[in-house]
């Protein structure tokens, strides 16, 4: 299994290990682990980091380069799903007004996201599919 050592796989992997350092900090000189929360979220993020490093780097680096159908279908996909979480934004924003809710857009954004990142990867997973993408 070769690993790849090029500029981006070595400033990628500092920055992961920059990650699980600042959680060593941050959870070993605190007191009461007061930042509990916080460095566990590190720690997770520098080792999720590290797997999809070295993922990276063991695939070589011609299975990374999109050919132009797929670089087409991402594109689509993504216009796609932004305009449908544009729609369903609106949608929203008509039923409350029409119906006299009273609900906060801060409230409703993180749902929204998970929506539009779900329909990016289902319209994604359409479009190549079905094959055509123009």
């Amino acid at each position: 299994m070769k690993f790849r050592k090029d500029r981006d796989i070595l400033r990628l992997s500092s920055g992961a290990l920059l990650l699980i350092i600042a959680c060593g900090i941050m959870l070993g000189f605190t007191p009461d682990y007061s930042y509990f929360g916080i460095g566990f979220a590190l720690l997770l993020m520098g080792i999720v980091a590290i797997v999809a490093i070295v993922v990276a780097a063991i695939t070589p680096e011609e299975y990374l380069i999109q050919d132009e159908r797929s670089a087409k279908v991402e594109e689509k996909a993504g216009y796609h799903a932004f305009c449908s979480l544009l729609l369903m934004m609106a949608l929203l924003q008509a039923i409350g007004c029409i119906w006299g809710l009273n609900f906060n857009f801060k409230d409703v954004v993180p749902d929204l996201f998970i929506v539009g990142i779900w329909s990016w990867i289902m319209l994604r997973w359409y479009y190549n599919r079905r094959g055509d993408a123009r």
